[in-house]
Parts: structure tokens; C-alpha cells; sequence
């Protein structure tokens, strides 16, 4: 009888290694952890960040044991630097992204692995492979099962994904990381309500609150506590009936996933990416033009509009359902010509000409976008003027997916550009510089340093 297939994961999690990554892994790794400390920087102050950070639980009494938040440098405990650092990287919806049968955004295993990694006084290396422990369990679930075909929202890989982390960081055996995944599994299934409709806070803290919870199961873990070792069948059996593909489950060191994983270049939801690209490619064309437009029609994959395009999309009074809107971010871009951050914290998407180009957004499912899904994800806008007249652009690759992706000059740019206002220029100059050759330090202090808006000058 073959083993469960939570102690098998754990088994291949703990022959994960440093040495057994190809460079051109290892140069990933090395990006996606900046382009996240970027995100998680962008972060720092938002308001659901503050109100986690005012709850947080003092830090343990040995050192090491604690673990720093992001930005304001305050210690805590490993799920509760988590679970705020985890919502700053959420926050901006700016972070790393993978979709095959299910959705993913693995750069919330990060801040699990630095917390976790802080507390054990763990060092550079200890991280990296924390990380890919953490980018290659959740990916490989991705490409197997999907959460959100059952109901579930996909930050219920949480519960599973996040002990295999923190043992990882921790140094537990097969076994011990098996039962920690097995309790943070069976409790955490996040209903798909979290990203549908008017978006609420809780979009924040999706991941990052499962994540906490489960660090805890695999503390719980590691002091013997138990857990139901054949949770993952429970859950496949049950409400999927056999997995639906073995084979990319494939736990082997043969080729690894996190290679595979997708950046965004603006601060919106993935499946916006490449309509807004569209948007700002037509936007020079508009200029002066914008009370000619009569209708703007969207085009993107049909499964998009249930979430992109329903009734509370087309009137967004917050930054959570903005940011998840079709047709707000669609008449912001053409409006501007540019979709940052900036405008998302000055409420650009409740400004009345933006209102009124939302307004006249007809959003189109497209089948045959439908047909290119996952490999292809392109994106499409045309305006239509009074006159008759008709301008198009089509983004039949976002800049960022894996199929175009960014150079390290791009993703060092939207790294300053989210760092340097909390931190400085120089700070995070010297961030880059550390990522770089993250594999050989000694500790990961001083990279969290730098990652202080308080660090010493």
C-alpha cells in the first residue's frame, strides 16, 4: 500500500537542496524574493496591515525565537510577522503568480520562510531552500487539484503547503512535516466568497492568516502532536474523486516549477493584465478625445467576467474591489495612459471621468481566449467613438508571464519604485546587493534590517 501522499511530499521536501538547484533556479529564487520584499514594502501602512500589526502577540523570550515585521522592524512571533508581512506582500496585489488547473500566488510561502527562518536563527541558504519547498509543494498542487472548482478559494493550499515551509526552515523530519501538513489541511478551506463581489479586507489576509495557523500545526508537530495523515486523499476522494493528475504531482528534482512562475507588471488581479496593457496602448490615441468614447468593449477569457465584471465591479468604492475590476481598471488606464499603485491610494478609480469611461465598459467573454488558457493569456480593448470610429489594441502577452518574461532590470525597477519610499534609496540599493548573494550569508538579520523603515543609517 503506498504511503500516504502527505509523508510522501515531506519526503521529497526534505531532499530539497541548494546543491541540487541549477543555477537558472537559483538566479529565480533570487528574483522573486526581491520582487516580493518589493511588494511587501508597497505594503507597509496600508490599513488592514495596521490593524493586524495593532494584535500582534509579544515576541517569545529567547533569542533567537522572534520574528520581525516588515517595514516597522517590530518583533513578534513566527505566525504573527506571518501573518503581517503576509498581508503586506497581498496587499498591492502586485505579487508573483502561477495558474494551470488552479490559481496560485506561491510568494506567500516567503514571508512563512523568513519568519520562520528568523526564529531559528537560520542562514541564507536555509532560506532559499525553505522557499522552494514552499514554491514547488504549492505549485505542483496546482498543477494536480483546484480549489476553486469545488467551491474552495485557492489560499486553502495554505493549511497544507505552509508546514511543509516552516519544517523545511525548522529542520523536522519527513514524518513530523507530514502530520504539521496534515492539521493545517484539514482546517483550512477558505470559501470562494474571500474574491467575489464587493472585496472586503479579508482579501488581504487570505493566505496569510491560514499561513499563520498552519505554522502553528507544524509547531504542534513538531512536539508529537498528530494530525490525519491521509487528509490530501480525504480531500481528492471526496470532493474530486481520484486526483485528477498524478503525474503532475511528479516529486522528483528533475525540473523545477518555480522557473515557470509568472510577474505582474501592474498592481491588479492576473487576469487584467494584459486588458490594461491594451488599455494603455490606446490611451495616446484618446488624448483630448475621451468625451467621444460611446462604448469601450473589454475583451478576456469568459471565467474572468464572474469575477472582473459583475454589478459591484462597475461602481468600486474600495481599493480591494478596484483592483479586481475590469472596467475600473480598464477606464484608468485609458484615462492616464499608466495603472501604478499611486492611483489605487488616491482613489483614481472614484474620480468622475473615470466613473464615467467605467460606465461605458462592455465587458466580452471571448472564447477563443478561452482556448488559449493557461498557455495563452491575452487580453483585448476596443473603443468605439461617436463618430463610428473604432481603435483596438490587443496584449496578446503581459509583460511578466513566463512566456515574455521580465529582464532583472525590469523587476530591480518595480522593486525601487516599492521600496525606496519606505526605506530609501540606499537601503534598498543595499537590499538588492544582499539578495544577490543571499545563498552565502550567514543569517538572514541583515537582510530585515534593511527591510526597516527604522534600520541605522
Amino acid at each position: 500500500m503506498a504511503a500516504p501522499l502527505s509523508l510522501r511530499i515531506a519526503e521529497f521536501v526534505t531532499g530539497i537542496s541548494l546543491d541540487r538547484l541549477p543555477d537558472t533556479a537559483l538566479r529565480a529564487v533570487k528574483l522573486l524574493v526581491l520582487d516580493t520584499l518589493g511588494c511587501a514594502l508597497g505594503g507597509v501602512g496600508a490599513e488592514p496591515v495596521r490593524r493586524l500589526e495593532a494584535i500582534l502577540p509579544p515576541p517569545p523570550d529567547a533569542r533567537p525565537g522572534a520574528a520581525r515585521c516588515l517595514g516597522s522592524g517590530r518583533p513578534t512571533t513566527a505566525e504573527g510577522a506571518a501573518g503581517v508581512n503576509g498581508a503586506m506582500v497581498r496587499y498591492l496585489d502586485f505579487m508573483d503568480v502561477y495558474w494551470s488547473r488552479d490559481i496560485c500566488h506561491p510568494a506567500e510561502n516567503i514571508p512563512v520562510a523568513i519568519a520562520c527562518v528568523e526564529e531559528a536563527g537560520g542562514s541564507g541558504r536555509a532560506l532559499i531552500e525553505a522557499i522552494v519547498a514552499g514554491y514547488e509543494v504549492q505549485i505542483r498542487l496546482c498543477d494536480a487539484f483546484s480549489f476553486q472548482d469545488r467551491g474552495f478559494h485557492h489560499v486553502s493550499a495554505a493549511g497544507f503547503v505552509v508546514p511543509y515551509v516552516a519544517g523545511k526552515a525548522w529542520g523536522q523530519p519527513a514524518g513530523t512535516m507530514a502530520h504539521g501538513s496534515a492539521l493545517g489541511g484539514m482546517r483550512h478551506l477558505t470559501l470562494g466568497a474571500l474574491s467575489h463581489g464587493k472585496l472586503s479586507m479579508a482579501k488581504a489576509i487570505g493566505y496569510s492568516a491560514n499561513a499563520a495557523a498552519a505554522i502553528t500545526a507544524a509547531r504542534l508537530a513538531g512536539s508529537g502532536f498528530t494530525g490525519p495523515l491521509e487528509a490530501y486523499e480525504w480531500l481528492f476522494g471526496r470532493t474530486a474523486g481520484p486526483i485528477e493528475n498524478t503525474a503532475a504531482l511528479a516529486l522528483d528534482f528533475d525540473f523545477w516549477r518555480l522557473e515557470q512562475v509568472s510577474l505582474k507588471q501592474y498592481p491588479v488581479q492576473y487576469a487584467l493584465q494584459a486588458p490594461v496593457a491594451a488599455a494603455i496602448r490606446l490611451h495616446g490615441a484618446l488624448r483630448g478625445r475621451l468625451a467621444e468614447v460611446a462604448t469601450i468593449r473589454a475583451r478576456v477569457r469568459p471565467e474572468t467576467l464572474a469575477r472582473a465584471a459583475d454589478p459591484a465591479k462597475f461602481r468600486p468604492m474600495d481599493r480591494e474591489t478596484a483592483d479586481h475590476s475590469l472596467p475600473s481598471c480598464v477606464a484608468m488606464a485609458l484615462c492616464d495612459g499608466v495603472l501604478t499603485e499611486r492611483q489605487f491610494a488616491e482613489g483614481r478609480f472614484r474620480d468622475p471621468d473615470v466613473m464615467q469611461l467605467t460606465s461605458l465598459v462592455e465587458p466580452v467573454g471571448d472564447a477563443e481566449f478561452e482556448r488559449l488558457f493557461p498557455d495563452g493569456r491575452p487580453g483585448a480593448v476596443e473603443v468605439v467613438l461617436r463618430s463610428g470610429e473604432r481603435l483596438q489594441a490587443v496584449e496578446e502577452v503581459p509583460l511578466g508571464d513566463r512566456r515574455r518574461p521580465m529582464d532583472d532590470a525590469a523587476i530591480q525597477a518595480k522593486f525601487l519604485s516599492l521600496a525606496e519610499p519606505v526605506i530609501g534609496s540606499a537601503q534598498a540599493g543595499q537590499v538588492m546587493e544582499l539578495v544577490a548573494s543571499l545563498e552565502d550569508q550567514p543569517g538572514i538579520d541583515a537582510l530585515l534590517n534593511l527591510c526597516s523603515s527604522s534600520a541605522p543609517s
